[in-house]
This record gives C-alpha cells, structure tokens and sequence, in this order.
C-alpha cells in the first residue's frame, strides 16, 4: 500500500489524475484485482481525497490529499 500512495501523486497533475488501473497495479506491485481495494485504504488512512473507476476506459479518477494527517500510516 506504502508504495502505491507513492505512485499516485506521480501519476497526478496539481492532486487530481486518472491513472489506468493496470499501471497503477503493477507500479504498485499489486495484482489489478486488489487496486479498488488499496483505494479504499488509502481513503480510510485519508491519503487519498477520492477515487473513482472510470471503467470505460480502465482509468481511475482520484484526488489526492494535500496535507496527509501527521499519523496517517499506510499498511497499518
């Protein structure tokens, strides 16, 4: 999960971006299957502002947090 909350903001322009989800997979390591799933993660942890798939064209539509919360830690 730590490596995906890498991937997205470098795969964003100004916070917001719609990465495909099998490159965001395997940047992240991940099989695709479990990229909603980190997603999801990333928003409890409040890395992640929002997501959304955007299936037709195997994107994902997110926004990245500006100011992650100081206790914010990923995989925990």
């Amino acid at each position: 999960m730590q490596l995906t909350a890498l991937v997205l903001p470098a795969h964003t322009s100004d916070g917001f971006g719609s990465p495909e989800g099998d490159v965001l997979a395997r940047l992240g390591g991940h099989a695709p299957q479990q990229v909603e799933d980190l997603l999801d993660q990333l928003l409890r942890c409040r890395l992640l502002a929002a997501w959304q798939p955007l299936r037709e064209h195997d994107e994902i539509c997110c926004a990245c947090q500006r100011d992650a919360p100081s206790n914010a830690t990923p995989g925990r």
